[in-house]
């Protein structure tokens, strides 16, 4: 079974590509992005149009309720199953979200901590404040809090409840026991763009998602009883937006806290990216690099 792997920094250009190698080649799209799977966060996660998802067939996005979680494992053992339907296909899996294609690829090992326990240890710790479990967090298991966003509490408290509960930290138990499935051939393909270029690019979107859509987009997700604290409303910029609505950012305000918070985010994905190993790293999407995906997608 073949699998092409599309990653790279938010704004690097991946669905772009991914949307015409899949109409050139018939695929379907894998995306492996943590917030794209949220119904109704369409436009702040920049999900595919309605119109390339009736040409393309896209997978794990707009499925989940915001006030749901999802998590790399779920990701990967929906993913590998999708993947092993449409093994004579070559999918392209296609996303920013490193952990998620990183689980894919080398598996998780499994926890064996009791439910009871791990509800003991929550009920103990969930009246922190996200700062406090940030900081228990960083001197048990800095890797984790390193990678886990500094506002993204449930995956904080998740990570800290393991510690506490087996006395290992979550890095420790994703190394032990990864298993690479054996019959997939990957061809990993990094996308990258120079930092200028990959500004202007998240300006760029920036200002098309600010348009009016975003907001619209929020204040249908607040009217139909979205709870403003889900997990799905702490994305990226949706806090921001949301205070638009509510008159406590000007639309001035809000672009430029999202768009620091987003140089931030992709500066953390490239980060993550230049520790992992991959088949082919391309910058022109028009160049050699792209000619030969397509010729490994041929063959």
């Amino acid at each position: 079974m073949k699998v092409l792997i599309l990653a790279g920094a938010t704004a690097t250009g991946k669905s772009t590509l991914a949307m015409e190698l899949a109409r050139e080649y018939s695929r379907d799209i894998i995306s492996a992005d943590s917030r794209q799977v949220y119904q109704g966060l369409r436009v702040g996660t920049a999900q595919a149009s309605p119109e390339d998802k009736a040409a393309v067939p896209h997978h794990f996005q707009n499925f989940l309720s915001p006030d749901e979680q999802w998590s790399a494992q779920g990701f990967s053992r929906n993913a590998l199953s999708v993947l092993r339907e449409k093994a004579d296909q070559t999918p392209i899996v296609v996303g920013g979200t490193g952990f998620y294609l990183k689980s894919l690829m080398e598996g998780l090992s499994p926890l064996s901590v009791s439910r009871s326990k791990t509800r003991e240890i929550r009920k103990r710790i969930e009246s922190l404040s996200t700062e406090e479990l940030r900081n228990q967090l960083s001197s048990a298991d800095p890797e984790s809090a390193e990678r886990i966003h500094q506002n993204d509490r449930q995956r904080i408290l998740r990570a800290l409840e393991v510690y506490l509960a087996t006395g290992e930290t979550l890095t420790d138990h994703h190394r032990k026991g990864r298993e690479s499935p054996e019959d997939v051939e990957w061809k990993r393909v990094l996308l990258s763009c120079a930092r200028s270029a990959l500004h202007q690019n998240i300006e760029d979107r920036l200002d098309r998602m600010l348009d009016g859509s975003w907001q619209a987009e929020v204040r249908e997700l607040m009217e139909s009883g979205v709870n403003p604290e889900a997990p799905g409303m702490q994305t990226l910029g949706y806090p921001e937006v949301l205070a638009i609505l509510r008159g406590d950012l000007s639309l001035k305000e809000a672009r430029e806290k999202i768009l620091i918070r987003t140089r931030q985010y992709a500066r953390r994905q490239e980060i993550w990216f230049r520790k992992q190993e991959f088949d082919l790293i391309i910058q022109d999407l028009r160049g050699d690099g792209a000619r030969e995906i397509r010729h490994w997608l041929a063959s």
